[in-house]
């Protein structure tokens, strides 16, 4: 049964066609009417939803400033509130933002038939009621059958169960400042993922994991056999796999001319029956050492910067791990780049990575993946002048990834720093706290649905709290972010817990 709670009346020059005002009843039965709350009106076009955006308390017994006087200056109050009991005067009115009008199939309100704008204002006179939980579910779009459980809804606290189809397949960013639970929103989605029932269908997931946050996913019983640990110290590049211009994107400096004349040694070399598979850096480098034809001074440039890349050690005669089977149903790769610093070796590693398995896709020889990069300023940056080498497959992916099942998932702590192409291509955000206005203007740039009323509340969220908004639901919700299923074993440590280990460390 539907819960009362006020009646929609005019104030200022409320109702008009996106709010309304509604004098709240005084419960009797404890029910806690607070900012947040999803309300809803019969109004002439149907069942009008909203959400309280603020709560005014009025008075009018202490609306003149004589009588507010009159009352301090009094030496027994209780008398003049005998006389003039100024409880009584007091009302609270919420002002609620039209959200839209749902359209019921049937009399008993069970099955909604669509969920539409509205176009003419609420009734003053009409009655105001909570909106019961299985409508508010279907309203937001939730998923009551096979949704990804993130948390709980603010002030309503049912589960947010969203969609996975609509959270990933048109990618999602999760933002937020250093320590304000992005990870651990992260691990939340993972875990969802990898129980998720497997008659549901569930994409793979693959995992840039810059510091190393989700290692501990291993030494999880119930996830042993779905998580991968791919340590980046032994990645290799398998050079057969690369065109000349691959060497070119990882090697600015070659020329056009080297760049010609690296084409002709590749082609040579994969005429070699005996190199046709197997041949690598140090193979071409040989090649074009032997060669005699040619401008002397073109090969010697050509030949140092080929050296320099392999002083990166990243390249090989074969690819490993072989990426064609990391990529499984209901399974977890992750990158580990806990131990590498240069930047530079991290981009040409995700870039490659990136572009094998967005071509694999396209190609459909591995299943459906999620591409989750983390620090993903740092691999797609936003300033022009910042040459990423793995931000143009980045920008590929959040452009035309959906449409083979290439979903990507960008995490980062600067939005401001992060590809304006690559985050507008985001359909959906989670985020979490931010601060920095820079960074809040730019999330306001890339996304229409966040306007400076959002704005002001995201830097005023509290760690574990988000706003969801864009494709994965049909109208931005607060949302109370679940505790992990499966925790750290050092989660709970502090500071000082870890100072002190570490000096019975240095006592051993």
């Amino acid at each position: 049964m539907a819960i009362k709670v006020g009646t929609v009346f005019n104030y200022l020059q409320l109702p008009n066609v996106s709010k309304f005002a509604f004098v709240i009843n005084k419960r009797q039965d404890g029910t806690l009417i607070q900012k947040g709350l999803f309300v809803y009106t019969n109004s002439s076009e149907g069942f009008l939803i909203g959400t309280i955006e603020e709560i005014v308390l009025l008075n009018e017994y202490f609306a003149d400033a004589l009588t507010i006087k009159a009352f301090n200056n009094n030496n027994n109050p209780n008398i003049l509130k005998g006389l003039f009991p100024s409880d009584d005067f007091e009302f609270a009115i919420a002002i609620v933002k039209c959200l839209g009008l749902i359209i019921f199939k049937d009399k008993d309100n069970q099955e909604i038939v669509r969920v539409q704008r509205m176009s003419y204002p609420a009734s003053p006179g009409k009655e105001v009621y909570m909106v019961e939980e299985e409508v508010l579910n279907k309203f937001l779009g939730f998923d009551s059958k096979a949704g990804l459980n993130l948390g709980r809804v603010k002030v309503t606290n049912s589960e947010a169960l969203v969609n996975m189809n609509r959270l990933l397949n048109k990618h999602f960013a999760i933002l937020s400042i250093s320590g304000g639970g992005k990870s651990y929103l992260t691990s939340v989605l993972i875990e969802e993922l990898l129980i998720r029932n497997k008659d549901f269908g569930t994409p793979s997931i693959i995992l840039f994991d810059v510091h190393g946050e989700y290692l501990y996913l291993k030494d999880i019983p119930k996830f042993k056999d779905r998580v991968k640990i791919q340590d980046i110290s032994y990645f290799q590049i398998g050079v057969p796999k690369l065109s000349a211009y691959s060497f070119k994107k990882y090697q600015e400096q070659i020329s056009s001319v080297q760049l010609r004349e690296l084409s002709k040694y590749i082609k040579k070399l994969r005429k070699e029956k005996q190199k046709k598979n197997q041949y690598s850096l140090t193979d071409i480098i040989k090649v074009v050492e032997e060669e005699t034809d040619g401008n002397k001074s073109t090969k010697q440039a050509l030949i140092g910067w080929l050296s320099e890349l392999e002083r990166l050690t990243l390249f090989g005669s074969q690819e490993n791990p072989s990426l064609d089977k990391v990529v499984n149903n209901q399974e977890i790769t992750i990158f580990n780049f806990q131990k590498e610093v240069s930047i530079r070796k991290k981009q040409i590693i995700v870039d490659y990575i990136c572009n094998r398995l967005f071509n694999l896709r396209r190609n459909d020889n591995i299943a459906p993946f999620l591409l989750v990069v983390e620090e993903a300023h740092q691999f797609c940056p936003e300033a022009a002048h910042s040459k990423a080498i793995s931000k143009p497959i980045i920008e590929m992916l959040a452009r035309e990834g959906r449409k083979f099942m290439a979903c990507l998932c960008l995490i980062s702590q600067r939005p401001k720093k992060l590809s304006t192409t690559a985050l507008s291509q985001c359909n959906s955000k989670l985020v979490l706290s931010i601060k920095n206005p820079y960074d809040l203007k730019h999330l306001m740039d890339s996304s229409e649905a966040i306007t400076k009323e959002y704005a002001n509340i995201i830097s005023s969220l509290g760690v574990g709290e988000m706003l969801l908004m864009g494709n994965a639901v049909n109208y931005p919700v607060f949302i109370d972010v679940r505790k992990r299923k499966f925790k750290l074993r050092d989660e709970a440590k502090s500071l000082a817990q870890f100072c002190l280990d570490w000096q019975k460390k240095e006592l051993i």
